[in-house]
């Protein structure tokens, strides 16, 4: 299992920086191709319900619909939003450690052409109904599932403890990219 979740996280990275290196790609391509890449290889409702925390069991089936398409579009704006921060960097998955019975830590990392430090990136994948899904993305040991759901139980809190401050929230933020 350690292998191919290892070989899984070479085989997505290697699709983003062909599409991210692609010069003959614009933007909105680029977008399209990363919106791709999440819909296969990372499971945005696992990442999505884990986000939003306890609230996720307060929220109505309808709120919890609207969160996940909300989430999902955020998640492709603030990544696009990065797509130009891409300047050739190499990346390379060095090792892989089991975490359980379905979960596998992939250790690689961001190799600058500058000079300066390699930027260990890890995934967390899981292997469920014979697929792998990425679950997790920790930067430099902060895990960003975890940072997203801070933000949201913030959002969340300073509105009175309503889901609906937040589905307000990300539709400003969509609004505001746009």
């Amino acid at each position: 299992m350690g292998q191919g979740a290892q070989d899984f996280v070479d085989n997505m990275a290697q699709k983003a920086l062909d599409f991210l290196s692609d010069e003959d790609l614009d933007h909105d391509a680029k977008k399209k191709q990363f919106r791709r890449l999440l819909q296969t290889s990372f499971d945005m409702d696992t990442i999505g319900r884990f986000s939003l925390g306890r609230y996720w069991r307060t929220a109505t089936k309808e709120q919890r619909t609207e969160y996940l398409s909300l989430f999902k579009n955020l998640i492709v704006e603030i990544y696009a939003a990065r797509f130009s921060d891409y300047k050739g960097e190499r990346f390379e998955t060095r090792s892989f450690r089991t975490d359980g019975e379905k979960d596998t830590i992939v250790t690689s990392f961001i190799v600058p052409n500058d000079g300066t430090p390699d930027v260990q990136v890890d995934w967390r994948v899981w292997y469920k109904n014979g697929s792998y899904k990425i679950i997790d993305v920790l930067v430099e040991g902060v895990s960003m599932s975890v940072t997203q759901r801070s933000d949201f139980a913030a959002v969340i809190q300073r509105g009175g403890g309503e889901v609906q401050v937040l589905l307000d929230h990300l539709k400003s933020q969509k609004q505001a990219a746009l």
